[in-house]
């Protein structure tokens, strides 16, 4: 694991677009994962005119969203989000546009396994240490896609309880399938954030703690600003320890 701690949010932003366009440019197929959300933001600004001015450099490229929440329409809340933020202003063809759904778990396993896997996971994590759709009260850490109920008694509803029609179901991919990843990239910004941050470095692996299993991958990146990493401070051994 390698934390990198930026000043502040533009910093990071930056060093997040310098990561994802040193993956893209391979003269190979390149498969990402991406995360919606406010935190990518930044980045998807920097990157989307890259992108957007040089697609012939770059349709090697093929995205994979990692979870989905129903909102009634064909696309629902996460790729929505994404088009927005990045494949719309980025010109991304709809063929290299891989979104996860309700119902196609398998074919996106299938089409992971036929193209060399994830080479990369871009990741955001909230505040009650969740990534991906591994909520706390839900997280399954063994299995690689997975879909479960959703109700008003989860201790996190209030995050998707505007949503109309209600979703009764979501779909994420599991930890299994950020450990293929050959590098898991996680973004954390906002002193919101550090506690989570201190938790994902220093607490016990729990799933009421879910983004804690990270720690494990064994080329996970960490990229942070100073607001979230305010908890935390070197330990003097290669390691990481609350302030």
């Amino acid at each position: 694991m390698k934390l990198v701690i930026e000043d502040d949010y533009a910093a990071l932003s930056r060093t997040t677009a310098a990561v994802l366009a040193g993956a893209m440019l391979q003269d190979r197929r390149v498969n990402l994962s991406i995360t919606a959300g406010a935190t990518p933001a930044g980045t998807y600004r920097l990157l989307a005119p890259l992108l957007a001015a040089r697609p012939a450099d770059l349709d090697n490229v093929h995205f994979y969203s990692f979870d989905e929440i129903p909102n009634g329409t064909d696309r629902g809340v996460t790729r929505t989000s994404l088009d927005q933020q990045i494949f719309g202003p980025a010109g991304i063809d709809e063929t290299r546009i891989h979104a996860l759904t309700l119902d196609n778990a398998d074919r996106i396993r299938a089409d992971l396994r036929d193209h060399g896997g994830l080479d990369l996971m871009l990741m955001g994590l909230g505040a009650d240490c969740h990534f991906c759709g591994n909520m706390p009260g839900t997280t399954r850490y063994d299995a690689d896609i997975y879909l479960y109920e959703v109700h008003p008694g989860l201790p996190w509803y209030h995050l998707i309880e505007d949503i109309d029609p209600a979703p009764t179901r979501v779909v994420t991919f599991g930890f299994p399938m950020v450990l293929r990843a050959r590098q898991a990239v996680l973004i954390v910004s906002g002193a919101a954030k550090a506690e989570a941050l201190a938790e994902i470095l220093t607490g016990p692996i729990g799933a009421d703690r879910p983004g804690t299993i990270l720690r494990t991958h064994p080329n996970l990146l960490l990229i942070a600003d100073r607001d979230a990493a305010a908890l935390i401070e070197p330990d003097g051994a290669g390691s990481w320890r609350r302030r």
